[in-house]
This record gives C-alpha cells, sequence and structure tokens, in this order.
C-alpha cells in the first residue's frame, strides 16, 4: 500500500511511539501481586512466635529429652478468648451486657490482626432472627467485644466483628 504524496507545507505527523509488550507488563504485575501477598502474609504471622520458642528450648536440651513436653505441659494453660471475653464483660460492663454474655458459646478470630481486613465472630444461643428482640442484645456484644479488644491493644483500624445466632444466621455486626 503506497501512501499518498505529502501536500507541500504540512509536516508529516510524527510516528507514535512503540508500545510496550503485554508480556512485559504482565509478568511486572505477577510479581507485584506476589509482592504485596509476601508482605501481608509477613504481617499477619508475625506475632505468634510462642512455638517456635518452645521448639528453640526443646532442641537445645537434646533431641531425646522429654524434659520439652514436661515443662510445657506444667505451663499455665492460656485462657480462652471466650473466657476472656465473658470476664471482661463481668467486670466492666453493664448488667444487661453481661446477661448478654451469658449466651455467648463461642469467639472465633479475635487473636488475628493484620489491619488490613480484621473480622472476629461471636457464636451465640440466641434463637431470634436479625429483626428479633435478640438483635439488641447482639449490639451490646458487639460494643463490648470493641471495648474488650482494645482493652488488649488488639483494636484494629479496619475490624468487624458480626454476633450470630444458634443458626449461624447473623444477628447483628459493628467496628472494633
Amino acid at each position: 500500500m503506497t501512501q499518498p504524496p505529502q501536500q507541500p507545507g504540512f509536516p508529516q505527523p510524527p510516528v507514535p511511539p512503540k508500545k510496550r509488550s503485554k508480556a512485559k507488563l504482565g509478568c511486572f504485575g505477577v510479581l507485584a501481586v506476589i509482592v504485596i501477598c509476601g508482605i501481608a502474609s509477613a504481617a499477619g504471622s508475625g506475632s505468634d512466635s510462642s512455638s517456635s520458642g518452645t521448639t528453640s528450648a526443646g532442641s537445645s536440651k537434646g533431641a531425646g529429652s522429654s524434659q520439652g513436653s514436661v515443662s510445657s505441659k506444667n505451663a499455665a494453660p492460656r485462657q480462652s478468648t471466650v473466657d476472656a471475653f465473658k470476664a471482661y464483660v463481668k467486670k466492666h460492663e453493664s448488667a444487661k451486657t453481661q446477661e448478654a454474655a451469658t449466651h455467648i458459646t463461642k469467639v472465633q478470630g479475635a487473636d488475628k490482626n493484620n489491619d488490613i481486613l480484621d473480622t472476629a465472630d461471636i457464636y451465640t444461643d440466641y434463637t431470634g432472627g436479625l429483626a428479633s428482640a435478640d438483635t439488641g442484645n447482639a449490639k451490646l456484644l458487639a460494643s463490648a467485644f470493641a471495648d474488650f479488644q482494645a482493652s488488649r491493644g488488639k483494636d484494629s483500624k479496619n475490624g468487624l466483628v458480626t454476633v450470630y445466632n444458634a443458626d449461624g444466621d447473623l444477628l447483628s455486626n459493628g467496628k472494633y
């Protein structure tokens, strides 16, 4: 294909720059995603050093020694999150919130924070749904949980606590 001759007096249009290959951009995109995922996983798992400390203590005494396992059995058992939350509510919250806390059966996700998207779940034995009378008590529990996390120094920039009924249906949620 031949191009028509240029008219005199008009400059030839500039040649557009070559575009980068999509393969090169794709490689950099994949590399960026891998780096971001690595940083996020390192931030989320950085605070759990207690298990590696016992492993190194047990290995320094010798591989065949049973003293490492005996010392971990004699250590005081860590209080579960449910018990710690109930104890906090009993000591610091109102009588109505204390009554609501007697319905808690399980607290999950309260110990791991990464400030990206922190979620905690409170399971109760309430039987009502989202528009029931139990919703007010669930809202009290969500609010008390925010105070509980702040008292432990585990409050979050993006924390979301969700309260569920006995069937696993949503009752309430709140920020912590």
